[in-house]
């Protein structure tokens, strides 16, 4: 069940006003009438069950029957990732929400295709945001501000996760060569991968291979996404 954004939500919630966005998808998109059960997430770790009991001009009111509280994911990861064209930087942010992604980072590289505008963060957080509605994400992932690559891997480890870049070159060293890893980073360049300039800036990172093929830039977030989640969960770590 796909559910609707109250970032108020708390685990003492009871009453919930939904307006706006939020309002018109469930009265005019949804058509939900009073009476329906709904699903709130607070993108804070928190979702409620929720009964609608009241529809109003320009508001819904909400009674909260079941909330349940979420504890952040003890392997956090995130991607930074370079600015791609046709919205294909979109895709790697919806579908890396779907799968966990705490944080991203995106790039201006040497070989970036496209500039950032001043629209560019706050369509990657509406991209995110509606992935965690969709897929039940407890918790909304942070889109940080765009940054050239240098200032980027300082910025990414003040934050306190590890680097790792996604290399074409790498052949003989995988993600479980890796062993233990907290918070890992993983880095992916554009379509025309990373400068040898900015390969020389990374040369002292961790780095690996995640396919023996060259893997579209989205497709290789998505992939080393997906190779993390499955890493943590058999190995347990």
């Amino acid at each position: 069940m796909p559910s609707y954004y109250y970032p108020l939500l708390t685990a003492d919630s009871r009453e919930i006003i939904l307006q706006d966005e939020e309002f018109h998808h469930l009265c005019k998109v949804k058509r939900v009438s009073s009476g329906s059960i709904v699903k709130i997430n607070g993108g804070n770790g928190i979702i409620a069950e929720c009964r609608v009991t009241s529809i109003e001009k320009r508001r819904a009111v909400l009674e909260a029957f079941h909330i349940k509280e979420h504890p952040v994911a003890e392997k956090a990861f995130a991607i930074a990732f370079a600015l791609l064209k046709n919205k294909h930087d979109e895709l790697a942010v919806e579908k890396c929400t779907e799968m966990g992604a705490s944080d991203f980072f995106p790039l201006q590289t040497e070989f970036t295709v496209r500039d950032e505008n001043r629209n560019t963060v706050s369509r990657f957080e509406k991209i995110a945001l509606a992935a965690i509605k969709q897929c039940d994400n407890p918790y909304l992932p942070a889109i940080h501000p765009i940054h050239n690559l240098a200032k980027a891997i300082d910025y990414i480890e003040e934050r306190g996760y590890l680097p790792v870049v996604c290399s074409e070159i790498e052949r003989d060293k995988w993600l479980h060569d890796l062993g233990r890893i907290d918070r890992p980073c993983f880095i992916v360049g554009p379509e025309g991968g990373f400068s040898s300039s900015e390969m020389a800036l990374m040369q002292s990172l961790a780095s690996i291979s995640i396919s023996k093929f060259i893997l579209r830039a989205e497709t290789a977030a998505i992939c080393i996404a997906s190779q993390y989640q499955l890493f943590v969960q058999t190995h347990q770590i």
